[in-house]
Order: structure tokens, then sequence, then C-alpha cells
């Protein structure tokens, strides 16, 4: 450990408590008990959720459907003819199918059996015969648009989203450590000047009585005990201000970890002692970057989404064909066990041809303007990755260069203090005046603050980093 560093380290933890806090240990807090913690494990979960949803949807579904239907028909409100009556007719349906989307192909399969059952009542209640219909089997396929399979592009866009969403999830958590760094070394800094400023005033106090003496012996003149007054009245308005700024950091990290005031009142926050070495090459750095950036993933959600847009816009603009082919067995009667017995054999083949003879380039248009949704998204996924590699590269170079500012500011606090205490002892012999002093004093707290400024600017940067890598 450097002479510099080790005195700046005496001397903010002159005063430490029987309890310290880490700067680890606040991240580990913080990751468990912030409100966008709560919020981020609970959205990870949903999305996880919505995923086994998919997933099961896409497996084989088994359901029963019963409709019942009343159906009113008049011919002539006041006259019921005997070949034109008015009735009323009531029905009810039952329907048992089995359902499995087929993937590879876009469309459904179908396998399962129905019944229908029908009942006519006339204004002078004479029943007209029942039907009963029953179908106990029935397979088939149907596919809206050949061509076009909407099943590729949903599994496609479903997996980036739950992809996206655990990109999120983890990218989160490292928001939390670096916005927790953030707010521990607000208060590091804040701890760090109350006690340059309690040093200060401490020095001031002494300096004022040994002038005080020498004031009564005629050594020093009265201007020069009043400048000393000044300077200890400035060092505890200054200390004042130095323990207003700490508590405020104080509660804003107390705030964020979701943890009383008095959790750091009764001990001192840590300070890291040495700076973690970077292993990763720019390119190294951007290779993760894009890997592990839900906002990269997001866009390439989006872009998936948008290409399958555009390819059905494209089947739909010429000749859309649909298919519904089924065969099974049918019978109709008039008693409902007597619908089930000699059933007999159909098949049923539906082709649906739709030709836009006159759209006035409605499905021309369609195509053009997925295709220009599918453009936007490619160049919207573009910007993003720029403006992460910006991110990436600045980053960097901003660690690096705290990363040397620390180094030499830890060498100026060093010489600061020796530079002060020489001058302080100085003047209490005499050999200089007040001004060479006070230049001394300005110079030691513009050296701890400038050290606390760079402690504090390459540890937020230093996580920052690791939230757009995500590499430790």
């Amino acid at each position: 450990m450097k002479k510099g560093l080790m005195l700046f380290l005496l001397l903010c933890g002159a005063s430490l408590l029987s309890r310290a806090q880490s700067l680890e240990e606040v991240i580990r807090l913080a990751q468990d008990s912030t409100v966008t913690a709560f919020q981020s494990r609970y959205e990870w979960e949903s999305a996880q959720a919505r995923n086994a949803q998919f997933e099961a949807l896409r497996k084989p579904q088994l359901n029963l459907h019963f409709k019942p239907n009343y159906y009113r028909m008049i011919i002539d409100p006041f006259r019921d003819y005997v070949y034109l009556r008015n009735f009323d007719r009531f029905s009810a349906s039952a329907q048992l199918m089995l359902t499995q989307k087929v993937l590879p192909f876009g469309g459904d399969a179908y396998v399962g059996t129905q019944a229908l059952w029908s009942e006519y009542f006339t204004r002078d209640n004479q029943n007209r015969p029942r039907d009963f219909v029953a179908t106990p089997l029935i397979v088939g396929y149907q596919q809206a648009l050949l061509g076009y399979n909407p099943f590729r592009w949903e599994k496609a866009a479903e997996d980036q989203r739950l992809e996206a969403a655990r990109k999120e999830y983890s990218t989160r958590l490292y928001l939390i450590a670096e916005e927790s760094a953030k707010r521990y070394f607000r208060l590091v800094c804040a701890q760090g000047r109350v006690d340059m400023c309690e040093r200060t005033r401490r020095t001031a106090d002494t300096l004022y009585a040994i002038a005080r003496e020498k004031a009564g012996i005629a050594m020093i003149t009265l201007a020069e005990l009043r400048s000393l007054e000044l300077q200890r009245l400035n060092a505890t308005n200054a200390l004042l201000s130095a323990r207003n700024e700490e508590k405020l950091a104080r509660e804003s990290l107390a705030a964020y970890l979701r943890v009383d005031e008095s959790f750091f009142r009764e001990g001192r926050l840590e300070i890291p002692t040495r700076t973690r070495e970077i292993r990763l090459t720019p390119e190294d750095a951007l290779q993760l970057a894009r890997s592990g950036s839900p906002v990269v993933q997001q866009r390439q959600t989006a872009l998936t989404e948008a290409r399958g847009l555009q390819e059905k816009a494209r089947k739909e603009r010429g000749v859309k064909v649909g298919v519904d082919l089924n065969i099974g067995m049918q019978q109709i009667n008039d008693h409902f066990l007597g619908a089930y017995k000699n059933p007999q054999f159909y098949m049923l083949g539906a082709v649906t041809l739709t030709v836009p003879l006159l759209d006035h380039g409605a499905a021309r248009k369609g195509h053009a303007a997925a295709a220009a949704w599918q453009e936007r998204e490619e160049q919207a996924l573009r910007e993003a990755e720029r403006a992460l590699q910006e991110d990436v590269l600045t980053t960097l170079e901003n660690l690096r260069s705290h990363e040397q500012l620390l180094q030499m500011t830890q060498e100026a606090v060093a010489m600061a203090d020796d530079v002060f205490e020489l001058t302080a002892e100085n003047y209490a012999n005499g050999l200089c005046d007040i001004n060479t002093y006070s230049l001394a004093q300005t110079r030691r707290d513009n050296a701890y603050n400038q050290h606390l400024t760079a402690l504090a600017g390459y540890w937020t940067t230093y996580y920052h980093l690791l939230t757009l890598t995500q590499h430790e």
C-alpha cells in the first residue's frame, strides 16, 4: 500500500467505530431489499410464466365446447299456414376436440367428436320431428394462409423475448449495484470531508490558542490574531456544512436500502484500498456488451416480429389460399342412440381463394408499410448497437483516466499533508506568516477533495462498466 493512501485512510478513519459496512455488503443488501430488486424479480417471474404459457399452448389442447341456441322464425305474425308455419327452434351442440399446432407447416390439426340436438315448436303446439346429428369421429387440418408459417415467427420472437427479459433482470441487478456504489461513495466522501473539517478545526483551535498567548506578549499583530479567529470560525462553519452533507448522504443510502438511518450511524463505511485490474480489451468489452444488452435484445425481438409481419403482408399481396380438410363419420336420426348407429363415412375439403380484383392497392400498401417498418427496426437495432459501443468505449477510457487520477491524487494527499504539517509547525514557531499557513491549508483541503472525487469517480465508473459488460 502506498504511503499516501495509507495516510489518507488513517486520517479519514481516525474515528472508526466497532462496525463497518463494506461496498460488497451494501450491494448485496440492495439487491435483496430495494424496491427495484423486488420489481425486477417479479417481472422476470412474469416473463417466465408467459413463456411457459406460450410453450403450453403449442402442445395438444383438449377442449369441451357446449353451445345452447334459441331461434324464433316469424313468417307472418297474424297467420299460420300449414305449409309455412311460424316456429321456434331450440338446439344444443357439444364438441370434444383435441387440437395440435402443426409447427413445421403453420396450420392446426384436430381430431374429436361432436353431437347436435335440434327441437322445433309451432304455435299450435304441434312438435315437429327432432333431429340428432352425431359425428363420432372427425379428423381434419386447417390453415388460413398457405405458404406462411406464423408459428415459426412466433417461436423465434418468443425465445428472443424471454432472453431479453433474462438480460433485463440481470442488468437491473447490475444497475442496483451501480446506484448503490454512487450513494455509497457519496457517503464515503461526505464522511471523509467531515474528518477533514474536524481536523482543520482542531488545528485552527490550536493555532488560535497559541496566537492568543503570543498576542499577550506582543509577538503577533492584532490583524493576524483576527485572521486566525476568522479562520477558526470558517473551519467551524465548514464542519457544520460537511456534517449536514453527511446526514443527507446517509439518509439517501438508507432510504435506497430500505433500512433505518441508524444502520449507518453506528459505523463507518469501508474505503476500498485497491483498484480492480481491468483485463478487458475494447473488443472483448464490446462483444460482452452486445451479448448481454437487454436493449439490443429487445430491438432484435422487434425486428424479428417486423420481419414476420413483412412476410405475411407479402403473402397476402397476391392470391390468398386457405384450406380446411376433414374426414369423419356422421349420421342423422330423430333418436339420440339412432344417430350413433350405422354412421356414414364422409370427406370434406374446403379451399378458399381470395383474389384481390379491386382493393385500391390496400394489399400492396400494406406490404409497403410492413417493409418500411422492418427497415425502421433494422435502423433502430443499428442505432442501439452504435450507442452501446460508444458507451462502452467511453466508459473504458474514463475508467483508465480515473485510475490514473486516483493514483496521482493519492500522492498529492501525502505531499499536501507533509507540507501542511511542516508549515503549521513553522508558523507556530514564528518561521512563516499567516498567508503561507493559509495557502498550505487550502492546498491540503483541495488535495483531499480531489482524491475523494477521484475515488468516487473510479468506483462508479467501474460498476457502470460491469453493468454494460456484466463481467466480473
